[in-house]
């Protein structure tokens, strides 16, 4: 009798056992998700709570956590609170000379932020007004029109945050800010890891970097570089065929987002505007060809993602939609076509490599 009972629980066990792995092959629901706080849009309304005084004095030297209080009020309208550590952050936009405010760094505890629109979040970016925070919502919507573009990105949240300092018992300000998705997150999320060694744009998906290359030109942003990994993040996919990718972030000196500590003293706005330059590599004209017309059927999709956000002025708006509209004239004229990208494009002789 107990040799019968032994053989039954081993059979049962196997065939759960075989269940458990069908499902986890064919049912979504065991992949990586989105985090909660990056399933949607709508924006949230917090209280930051720190000695921030303290936190902007210390941007000038080797910055330190220090204690402070996150606030958020759940659907039910009762508030949440938990402790985090808040950090100013950064290298251009840490500069006193630069911003005016740090951008930051806050940094949860698991186990209190868990149920939570913050569940599973350990430390993240935080986006705060530099000067403006117009400029905030601008870089905001690059990260979303990029969204759009492939899931190779990272995702965003927009929140209205009160920014209260402890050490005087006021409000410093109350202004936009949007949290930036986790690096390791944004890798799960595409069955990838995160990847850091020496490479050059041709180690690299030569479909991802043309797409993000040409992005980076759309939207006027020079400030980025595969081999110093300014601004860029690189992963490798669980499916290596697919080669290392290139993940942007840091869109606030982009010509579209048109901050005014981007432009250099002294030169006037008309030299300025348009000004982009093409950094990827030289492609064939039929490659060329093809991610054009991805980013012509784009075009309407781009134009959603900014009418769409109300907290942009319908002036502003037309600028960004005028901005963009210059890249389509661009590779609608052949000369401009060769000028702006076969000029300027980069061959393996820039990056010291030999000819394969």
């Amino acid at each position: 009798m107990i040799q019968t009972t032994y053989t039954l629980k081993s059979g049962f066990l196997k065939i759960s056992v075989l269940i458990l792995f069908i499902l986890c092959l064919t049912n979504p629901v065991f992949s990586y998700e989105t985090d909660t706080l990056f399933r949607s849009d709508e924006i949230i309304n917090l209280q930051l709570r720190s000695d921030f005084l303290a936190i902007e004095k210390s941007r000038t030297g080797n910055p330190e956590y220090f204690d402070g209080e996150l606030i958020y009020y759940s659907p039910e309208g009762q508030p949440v609170k938990f402790t985090v550590k808040i950090m100013a952050r950064g290298h251009f936009r840490r500069d006193p000379e630069i911003c005016s405010f740090p951008p930051l760094f806050v940094n949860f505890r698991e186990k209190e932020v868990r149920n939570t629109i913050f569940n599973n979040q350990d430390k993240l970016k935080l986006v705060t007004p530099c000067q403006d925070d117009q400029d905030v919502i601008e870089e905001y919507l690059v990260y979303r029109m990029y969204n759009q573009v492939t899931d190779l990105s990272m995702k965003v949240r927009l929140a209205k945050i009160a920014y209260y300092d402890t050490g005087t018992g006021k409000t410093l300000f109350e202004k936009y800010s949007f949290f930036v998705e986790d690096r390791d997150h944004v890798a799960k999320r595409n069955d990838a890891v995160v990847k850091d060694r020496f490479l050059t744009p041709f180690d690299l998906n030569r479909e991802n970097f043309k797409k993000m290359a040409i992005f980076e030109y759309i939207i006027g942003n020079k400030d980025w570089h595969i081999t110093s990994r300014k601004n860029v993040v690189i992963m490798q996919p669980e499916d290596i065929s697919i080669g290392l990718v290139a993940v942007p972030y840091d869109f606030d000196l982009a010509g579209l987002v048109n901050v005014d500590y981007s432009k250099p003293e002294g030169v006037p706005e008309y030299l300025l505007k348009d000004k982009r330059i093409y950094k990827g590599l030289c492609y064939t004209n039929d490659e060329f060809k093809d991610t054009f017309e991805f980013f012509r059927k784009m075009k309407p999709v781009f134009e959603s993602v900014i009418n769409n956000q109300e907290l942009i002025s319908k002036y502003d708006k037309k600028y960004i939609i005028r901005y963009i509209d210059r890249f389509y004239e661009v590779i609608e004229n052949e000369d401009l076509f060769k000028r702006e990208f076969l000029n300027a494009c980069h061959t393996r002789k820039d990056y010291n490599l030999s000819d394969v």
